[in-house]
């Protein structure tokens, strides 16, 4: 009798574990890392508008942070229009100055922040660039542009002056793919300084450096032109 009371009880407990969790909701938070871009550089009507987004971006606020000083604003009135896709979201002038930003380099990441403080359990959602393998084409076109900052020791000021950015495709399991990848952008984009990084079955292939954000919009249309719209921004 006594087994069949232990019994019975952890049976009732696993069900309560059940119904809490399934109680609990998990929002999955969107979070994406690129370039700022200035509202003057587009048309917007209605002065009282903070942010302009793309129509993807699912929430109704945003977190922006520099990644170049930590320094981050949260704004609540947005505006979703189809954008170029060269930045991931364009403010006022006094937000730029707010985030202390670098014009040189304005380097940010975007969070959803609308369900954030009502539900305390969620997941940030990034997506991912490349598997293992990737097969290239000659058009080599994938989905997704990630950033990753890359930490350092020196000073700010030196930090901002030295910083460069890199376009990073890979990784690639086998060399034939990259250096297909390689010759191919070589090719469309007449750009020579392009190199294949990494070791065995784990190669990348990086153009740059690019010293500025505007030489970076000049490569960025070609390779949308180009129909090579998927890479990884490295900023060192």
């Amino acid at each position: 009798m006594t087994k069949k009371k232990i019994f019975i009880f952890i049976i009732l407990m696993l069900l309560n574990s059940c119904i809490n969790m399934d109680n609990k909701k998990i929002i999955k938070i969107y979070e994406a890392e690129g370039f700022l871009g200035n509202t003057n550089q587009i048309k917007i009507n209605n002065p009282k508008i903070e942010a302009v987004v793309s129509l993807s971006y699912p929430g109704s606020s945003i977190k922006i942070t520099n990644l170049l000083n930590n320094v981050s604003v949260q704004l609540n009135n947005l505006q979703k229009i189809s954008v170029d896709g060269s930045r991931i979201v364009y403010v006022s002038e006094s937000v730029f100055q707010k985030l202390k930003i670098d014009k040189k380099l304005p380097f940010v990441r975007i969070e959803d922040i609308s369900n954030a403080k009502s539900n305390p359990t969620f997941i940030a959602s990034k997506a991912e660039i490349f598997q293992e393998e990737r097969k290239v084409s000659n058009t080599s076109k994938v989905s997704n542009v990630e950033i990753a900052p890359l930490s350092s020791t020196e000073s700010k000021k030196t930090e901002l002056i030295s910083k460069n950015i890199y376009l990073q495709f890979g990784s690639f399991y086998y060399l034939k793919f990259a250096n297909e990848l390689r010759n191919n952008l070589i090719n469309s984009l007449n750009v020579k300084n392009i190199a294949i990084e990494g070791g065995s079955k784990n190669y990348y292939v990086t153009i740059g450096p690019i010293s500025n954000i505007k030489v970076y919009d000049s490569l960025y249309y070609k390779l949308k032109q180009n129909n090579y719209d998927g890479f990884k921004i490295l900023v060192k």
